[in-house]
């Protein structure tokens, strides 16, 4: 459930990006027993979002399908 969480706030977003400070900064979704930090590195490793670097920070993104 927090994967889905994570994810539905992505696709939520104007470009379906999303930058990793904006994500690190919040709370873990109910029903979620792990943090943010962990979903996210989860999700990076599986490949469902992309890092992205820009000069600001890293920038998370839907990976293509």
């Amino acid at each position: 459930s927090g994967r889905r969480a994570v994810l539905a706030l992505i696709k939520r977003s104007r470009h379906r990006q999303v930058p990793l400070r904006e994500l690190e900064g919040l709370r873990a979704p109910p029903g979620a027993a792990l943090g943010v930090p962990f979903l996210l590195h989860d999700l990076l490793g599986e490949g469902r979002l992309q890092s992205v670097p820009t000069a600001a920070g890293p920038l998370l993104r839907l990976a293509e399908p």
